[in-house]
């Protein structure tokens, strides 16, 4: 493949890449301040990890362990497949790691003040979780498409 089409495509990809980062953007920022938690009580903090986890578990409501413990995994699965693809410091394990938990303390920081949402530390656990099975996906991706792409050579 001629090296200028290689290129186009790759910023292609990389605009594609952008535009799946800001709706995903929306799309958390709605989804973290804008929705409404019947599981909330008003604004509280829990500091102690596992916590809230061990509460949800012993509740034996299955929907509410899928929503809070699954759904806080797979909310920062795509932040952690877009930032490595989009930036290429993101692609380094203790840069990711520092961008997931500094965003997610952000955003809980951000529900607390302004949501009247609870701070939780056991969030910013599994949002961290998440992020890294999402830049883990990242590095497999990339290798399945250097293989896939040395093929065609």
């Amino acid at each position: 493949m001629h090296v200028e089409t290689r290129s186009y495509i790759r910023m292609r990809w990389k605009r594609f890449g952008f535009y799946c980062l800001l709706v995903y953007a929306m799309v958390l920022v709605y989804l973290t301040l804008f929705t409404h938690n019947y599981y909330t009580y008003g604004r509280s903090v829990n500091l102690q990890l596992f916590n809230s986890i061990e509460l949800m578990m012993d509740s034996g409501n299955g929907w509410l362990v899928l929503k809070n413990v699954i759904g806080n995994v797979l909310l920062f699965l795509p932040f952690g497949f877009l930032l490595p693809f989009l930036f290429r410091k993101c692609r380094n394990f203790f840069i990711m790691f520092g961008v997931a938990a500094g965003s997610s303390f952000l955003i809980e920081i951000t529900q607390y003040k302004y949501a009247k949402r609870i701070f939780d530390i056991d969030d910013i656990f599994l949002n961290v979780i998440g992020a890294l099975l999402g830049w883990f996906l990242t590095l497999v991706v990339r290798d399945i498409l250097k293989r896939v792409t040395a093929l065609w050579r």
